[in-house]
């Protein structure tokens, strides 16, 4: 296929190839007069577009690197479609065509050697939503599944139903999701969608932008790591800090920038001797630099307290090697070579992480005191990280083929997951609470007796870990051992890679008060899908009968340093908020007066009885009245 033929103008084509266009959702688009959506804006005017703006040749040249003819014709006779629909509608600066937007998400897509049914969709995905195109129509020229995969995408607009912004966003939200449940291709398309979008969302206005930038922030980062599409879930991240922070990404980017500049040399030399040592022992093996995620940065420096000069100090190193032994052996020559920090070495090779992620994780210190974290990969490994699921469009061959089957068992049960959520929410806004807390970022790992590695957010308790088990262990479990250790089922899980045993009984049954406590959407969802089969969760919501009551106790302790310091830890172990504290007493004894907010009774009387336990407490008693 020539390119002239990819050049030939539908009716009204303004002379460069394509035909005028615009708007879209959060697109920085204007809308049609067919309905656009809310953050459409612009006009009808004529304008030629800018130098540099993605033409339908450029897309029509990568896709022929790897689809045959059929496929190629199919694709270009999309764009020929979107092109005639999308024809006279200009984005939201007036100057852009509209067709620009699907031609660079099908271009993200066809980087990945996605197929024509994708990238048709990609190229189709607004105009059910911005023009008077029928779904019928798509589905009659380019087929079933191509209809099927624009209708997953299409937003929904707002009326009685949806009489708010938020949400329309949700419902839309839950039913792409369902989409995806039957063709996971739909969030493929979406992430494309919104990647292009927040690379041009500097013409919406500042409200906008920053209304758009944290749903992504919020929403479609989470979704991409949760696909293992690391690649784009950076460049979601780095632009929804740039529209959030501004000023704040401007400065850190500066003082970044600065920094490196001024340990240029010391860090060339320490990538220079790591390399070569590799490249001795591992001819094939790769070493590459990790560039600093600033939205994850500036997220540490402010939710752990890092300092940004702390992070900055840690060098991040990538390296690549053949085989899943050359792994092990390069972590062997890099602990030779540099003093390994204890425990910061982690090996998610044999046990991967949730969603597929699978490497080898080590940081150490080199003579001059640098801190340097290495992540070691074979290359299917590295591929897979960054490209998720797509990866085996990408990388096509045998042994990617084989470990693509690993991430899309990861990836199925995922969706069988999303499928529990759905048939067990009432309601859209139930069923985003529920996927928003199962896309967590995981903090906290724990293994089953059979050695399996669970993942958790900080905060899980016991009935969150029974729950990842298996539901019918979560709805009888009545206790757990924790590395041998007796514990109740409010309890945390600890940040130290405990073994876990969940205790049960047949006659045990989930609790209400249990939602006041859970924190993974598997948990919370199979308690409340329990208790409203059997009648017992209040029509107006799950947590009705389940406030939190005030209590009082008094903690009568011997005056020893760190004591104060044992009792918050319990009590937050508890997940206890403490509202009022008082401490009385002179000598050898002190009285701590406490005003806590606890579940009940009985986690009450857990937390005297957890209390009591700890050494150099005399005596817990509650003086609530």
């Amino acid at each position: 296929m020539s390119e002239d033929r990819y050049l030939g103008s539908p009716p009204e084509d303004d002379g460069h190839g394509l035909p005028p266009a615009g708007g879209d959702e959060g697109n920085c688009g204007s809308g049609s007069g067919n309905g656009g959506s809310d953050d459409d804006g612009g006009g009808p005017s004529r304008k030629p577009p800018p130098p540099g703006v993605f033409r339908a040749a450029d897309l029509m040249r990568l896709v022929e690197r790897y689809m045959d003819e059929a496929g190629i014709t199919k694709v270009y006779n999309a764009f020929l479609m979107a092109a005639e629909k999308h024809d006279g509608i200009f984005r939201a600066d007036n100057v852009t065509p509209y067709i620009t937007h699907p031609l660079e998400v099908a271009h993200n897509l066809a980087q990945l050697y996605l197929d024509e049914d994708t990238l048709c969709a990609a190229l189709l995905h607004d105009v059910l939503e911005d023009t008077n195109c029928l779904r019928q129509e798509i589905a009659d020229s380019f087929g079933e599944t191509v209809a099927e995969l624009v209708e997953g995408v299409t937003k929904l607009k707002r009326n009685d139903g949806l009489p708010t912004k938020q949400a329309v966003t949700i419902a839309s939200y839950h039913k792409m999701m369902q989409a995806m449940t039957r063709d996971f291709r739909v969030v493929l398309i979406k992430l494309a969608d919104r990647l292009h979008n927040m690379e041009t969302l500097g013409n919406m206005p500042p409200e906008k932008r920053r209304r758009i930038a944290h749903e992504t922030a919020t929403t479609y980062v989470t979704l991409a790591r949760r696909l293992g599409m690391n690649d784009i879930r950076r460049k979601l991240q780095w632009h929804s800090f740039q529209h959030l922070y501004a000023w704040r990404s401007q400065i850190l980017q500066n003082a970044l920038d600065q920094y490196l500049l001024d340990h240029e040399q010391e860090h060339q030399q320490i990538f220079d001797d790591i390399e070569q040592a590799l490249q001795v022992a591992i001819p094939r093996s790769n070493t590459m630099r990790w560039e600093k995620n600033l939205f994850r940065v500036y997220e540490q420096c402010r939710r752990k307290r890092v300092s940004f000069r702390q992070q900055c100090n840690l060098l991040e190193l990538s390296v690549q090697v053949g085989e899943v032994s050359e792994c092990y052996q390069a972590m062997g020559i890099i602990h030779g070579m540099f003093k390994p920090r204890m425990g910061m070495v982690r090996d998610f090779i044999a046990a991967p992480r949730a969603f597929g992620f699978q490497a080898l994780q080590t940081t150490v210190t080199a003579k001059s005191g640098q801190l340097i974290r290495f992540q070691i990969q074979t290359r299917d490994m590295f591929h897979m990280a960054q490209f998720g699921m797509a990866s085996c469009w990408r990388y096509p061959d045998a042994r990617s083929a084989q470990k693509a089957e690993y991430t899309q068992a990861v990836f199925k049960s995922w969706v069988e997951r999303v499928k529990e959520f759905d048939s067990q929410a009432q309601n859209p806004d139930e069923f985003y609470a529920d996927m928003q807390a199962d896309m967590f970022q995981t903090e906290i790992y724990a293994y089953t007796p059979a050695g399996e590695v669970k993942e958790f957010p900080r905060g899980a308790t016991l009935v969150d870990f029974a729950y990842a088990v298996h539901t019918e262990v979560g709805n009888h479990c009545v206790g757990a051992l924790i590395d041998g250790r007796a514990m109740p089922l409010r309890s945390r899980i600890p940040n130290n890679m405990a073994t876990i045993k969940v205790l049960t009984d047949d006659s045990a049954r989930p609790q209400l008060i249990w939602l006041n406590f859970v924190k993974t959407s598997a948990a919370s969802s199979a308690i409340r899908g329990w208790l409203r089969r059997h009648g017992e969760l209040p029509l107006r919501g799950e947590r009705e009968a389940g406030q939190k009551m005030a209590a009082n106790i008094v903690v009568e302790v011997r005056d020893v340093k760190g004591m104060l310091r044992q009792i918050t830890k319990c009590l937050d172990g508890l997940d206890v908020n403490i509202i009022d504290l008082k401490i009385t007493g002179e000598g050898r004894s002190k009285q701590d007066a406490f005003t806590i907010q606890v579940d009940d009774s009985s986690h009450l009387q857990e937390v005297i009885r957890q209390l009591k336990h700890i050494p150099n407490v005399l005596n817990v008693i509650d003086m609530t009245k």
